[in-house]
């Protein structure tokens, strides 16, 4: 009875009340859709800068040392390799110059072949040619280092998916050319940098890329937090939506609820009815919107594409779908306890005589 009392007063057409149900439903389907494919679309550009700091600059976990062989049984699903690092001068700019071994498979990709002799940025090739004149240190007779300067043959030029910000301050060189004084290091790629900590308490020295990236990881973290902020007033304007359809819903139906009770059904079970009532259309609003997400999200994925000049395929943020719907239901309960309260505050008497005198 109860059951069949609210699915009428939710969509039935003979009670006029489906085309208002309706608009509530596809209202807040479409807000709910809009939100998960917002934060579906900053997730991924806010995942891809990480994946793509650990892929290039940081690596996941640096060990100082030479503990390839070590790693790579530790660590088998893992990609292991050797680099080292200097600063040199080159066409009047500083530049870190990166020395890799052929194990290596980071995201830079080379012009031209295999890394021979030295990369440098596409930006530099096209300015230096062929041979670029590097001042680097290196030790002299007495010992000390002092500044040598060297034309290397330019085997190539490169880019990687960091954009200039990494691309204009970097050179690439065999790690077979590194210096002996250079310190290597042992980088781990596709591993969780809590590993970090493992290591450590065994007496490596070692560091993950969120420590390496400390500053940068902090504004992505805030980034982060103010991005839900953004999102969380988007859901406020929802919720005060919410909250106003539920206001006309009741008023509508105030007539209905005054004749149930003037029949004699009690005031528990016409809380009842109402409350299911409402949360019917919640509920078919949350599924739509749930539904409209799927649609919605290969638009996102052109917006991403035409941002960032590569495809993707973007994921649904299931977990923040529930947690929203949740929220949506609870204060469906609240607002709908609010009018009830207010509904039952009018004289049941007044309420149908105006009703009589209106028909």
């Amino acid at each position: 009875m109860i059951l069949f009392l609210s699915s009428r007063y939710s969509f039935s057409c003979t009670s006029g009340h489906r085309r208002r149900s309706l608009r509530i439903a596809i209202a807040l389907a479409l807000s709910l859709a809009v939100l998960m494919v917002t934060i579906s679309v900053m997730e991924y550009l806010q995942g891809g800068r990480f994946e793509r700091i650990r892929d290039v600059q940081s690596f996941d976990i640096t060990i100082e040392g030479d503990f390839r062989d070590e790693m790579r049984l530790r660590y088998p699903d893992s990609s292991v390799f050797l680099y080292g690092e200097s600063e040199v001068l080159a066409a009047g700019s500083a530049y870190t110059v990166r020395y890799i071994d052929s194990d290596y498979d980071g995201g830079v990709i080379f012009g031209e072949g295999n890394l021979d002799t030295l990369a440098v940025p596409y930006s530099l090739y096209f300015r230096c040619g062929p041979v670029l004149a590097v001042t680097m240190l290196r030790e002299g007779r007495s010992g000390m280092k002092l500044p040598v300067t060297e034309n290397i043959p330019v085997s190539g030029a490169f880019f990687t998916s960091l954009g200039t910000s990494f691309d204009n301050s970097a050179l690439f060189m065999p790690l077979s050319q590194a210096d002996e004084g250079i310190s290597i290091f042992t980088a781990i790629k596709g591993i969780d940098d809590k590993e970090a900590k493992k290591l450590k308490d065994e007496g490596y020295s070692c560091l993950s890329w969120k420590e390496k990236e400390a500053g940068l990881y902090a504004a992505f973290a805030a980034e982060r937090v103010m991005m839900y902020v953004v999102l969380s007033l988007l859901f406020v304007i929802i919720l005060v939506s919410l909250k106003s359809s539920v206001r006309v819903f009741f008023r509508e139906r105030t007539e209905e609820w005054a004749e149930l009770v003037s029949l004699g059904m009690s005031r528990v079970k016409c809380r009842a009815i109402f409350l299911l009532s409402f949360l019917i259309i919640a509920a078919l609003g949350i599924f739509m919107g749930l539904l409209f997400t799927h649609l919605a999200i290969p638009l996102g994925r052109l917006f991403v594409i035409y941002l960032t000049g590569s495809g993707t395929s973007l994921e649904i943020p299931y977990s923040s779908f529930i947690f929203f719907s949740l929220i949506i239901i609870a204060f469906t309960l609240l607002f709908v306890f609010r009018e009830e309260k207010r509904m039952e505050d009018n004289d049941i008497a007044e309420v149908l005589s105006n009703d009589s005198s209106g028909a």
